[in-house]
């Protein structure tokens, strides 16, 4: 298991929104779940473990956290994104 942080400026749409991107279209996984600030990911068939990405608002700034099982690999690529 494996969680990581960062900050971004760009506002909850765009973050969310890309990180939809990324991990349905590039990785291959399934949204289950999603809301406003959150939205958590698995994989199907022979893919197993989960990432999930939430959203804290500081300022005008997000905390970004990713916390997954089985995509350490992705969710290191999908941060580097952003630096």
């Amino acid at each position: 298991m494996l969680s990581l942080f960062f900050e971004s400026e760009k506002d909850q749409e765009s973050i969310l929104s890309e990180a939809i991107k990324y991990f349905v279209d590039e990785v291959g996984l399934k949204v289950i779940q999603q809301d406003p600030y959150c939205v958590t990911f698995n994989g199907d068939g022979d893919k197993v473990g989960y990432v999930t990405v939430t959203l804290t608002q500081e300022g005008k700034k997000f905390q970004v956290k990713l916390e997954t099982r089985e995509f350490e690999y992705w969710v290191k690529k999908f941060v580097r994104k952003f630096k």
